[in-house]
């Protein structure tokens, strides 16, 4: 990333004195920091609705327009939209500002772009640009006065022949990329479905970009006897993870489980990156549990677990199984949260190792919760601990003629066992 950072003025919608606004706006420094930018001015605008021409009112922008002119000596030459603007939109709010415009859209597509490492990201991504350019394709010699008019619509010339002519572009663009991941998918269906016929759960971690995601994988790798072991990118950034990751969580003692980490969400995720990643995403839908990371130090971490709701509806996954880490605990006001856990939520440090048991121990509760439990008297000439690894093993007592135990069992080898119950 270029250390030195380009200066640029943001648009927002709503007021400066919105706390929700404030939080907002942010997070989006933070996605313009990813991409080399530095927030030089925020402005704020309260609309009632959207001007199809300019978004924003046309005084606003001459406002901004002043405002860059007073103030050429500090470099800036560029306004980002806090919002999804359209091409209309954009060629218009250029032409009255003097400025460069973009939107939150193409930002989030850019990092995106700036952090895919594999293959199949990169298609998503590509894909999800594809989308955006074709859905912001403009006729250059349209005039505002058409826009505002309407009168454009029936002046068809050049302009709009060029303009069916890159979308024909476009869509035969996608089309082709779009095979070229259904390859990479039927891969990972492939994968998927052995994991399907697996016996071991399967449990997916989700939550809000920059949440502790990927820590808590990472975490649990580090604890894990199984052979794979390799980490996954742990960084203080704004979507560091866009690639699904799949491991064997194997730790002493607990029943193993297979843990997939996922990209994360943000609110108002644009719809082209969710259609992309869908093929990436559907790893959730296919988990017997999932693990909610929130980061308990945000102070609008209820919106951030109701956008993380709202996606994992989106996909048809919100009634999954699903308990909640409330990460970074550490952090908080000393006193904490002023109420206790609900049933299905713990308040962690993932960043503490002691933290950890009481993880694994609150994970391997909730996927057993349905499994049944029974009191068994195994012959020492059954492996305890590969039993342990199959089953959620509560207590063990070595006897004269084996070992007793207190166990919830795996319903997938339940029958394994039928004959051992005491």
């Amino acid at each position: 990333m270029n250390e030195n950072k380009e200066k640029v003025y943001i648009l927002s919608l709503g007021s400066a004195l919105d706390p929700f606004v404030d939080h907002f706006c942010n997070e989006y420094k933070m996605l313009l920091k990813e991409i080399g930018y530095e927030v030089e001015h925020i402005f704020y605008q309260n609309i009632d609705s959207v001007n199809k021409a300019t978004f924003v009112g046309k005084g606003k922008l001459e406002a901004i327009h002043d405002y860059y002119m007073d103030n050429k000596e500090n470099g800036v030459k560029k306004l980002a939209c806090a919002f999804e603007i359209t091409a209309v939109q954009k060629k218009n709010m250029e032409d009255i500002t003097g400025l460069t415009v973009f939107d939150r859209t193409q930002v989030i597509l850019d990092i995106f772009d700036n952090n895919a490492k594999t293959r199949e990201a990169k298609l998503q991504v590509e894909i999800a640009k594809l989308y955006y350019s074709k859905a912001h394709l403009i006729n250059e010699s349209a005039s505002y006065s058409q826009v505002t008019s309407g009168g454009g619509a029936h002046n068809k010339g050049e302009g709009e022949k060029e303009i069916e002519l890159k979308r024909r572009r476009i869509a035969n663009a996608i089309v082709q990329k779009n095979k070229e991941l259904e390859e990479i998918k039927f891969s990972r269906s492939n994968s998927r479905n052995a994991r399907r016929d697996s016996i071991l759960p399967k449990i997916s971690i989700v939550g809000y970009t920059n949440a502790g995601k990927s820590t808590l994988m990472n975490k649990l790798l580090e604890a894990s006897k199984a052979q794979e072991k390799k980490n996954v990118l742990q960084k203080d950034a704004l979507f560091a993870t866009l690639e699904t990751s799949t491991r064997l969580i194997s730790i002493h003692d607990f029943p193993e489980f297979i843990l997939t980490d996922t990209v994360g969400f943000i609110s108002d995720l644009p719809h082209y990156l969710i259609d992309a990643f869908r093929s990436t995403l559907e790893e959730i839908t296919e988990a017997d549990l999932l693990i909610q990371v929130v980061d308990s130090h945000s102070p609008f971490l209820n919106d951030e677990v109701r956008t993380t709701n709202e996606v994992l509806m989106s996909l048809g996954a919100d009634t999954k199984k699903m308990i909640y880490l409330y990460n970074k605990y550490d952090l908080l006001d000393k006193g904490g949260f002023t109420t206790l856990p609900k049933k299905n939520e713990r308040y962690v440090s993932l960043q503490n190792d002691e933290d950890l048991e009481t993880v694994v121990s609150f994970i391997c509760e909730a996927i057993s919760v349905d499994w049944k439990k029974a009191n068994l008297l195994l012959p020492y000439s059954i492996d305890i601990n590969g039993f342990k690894k199959e089953n959620y093993c509560l207590r063990v007592e070595a006897k004269e003629n084996g070992h007793e135990v207190t166990a919830k069992l795996n319903p997938k080898i339940e029958y394994k066992y039928k004959d051992y119950l005491l």
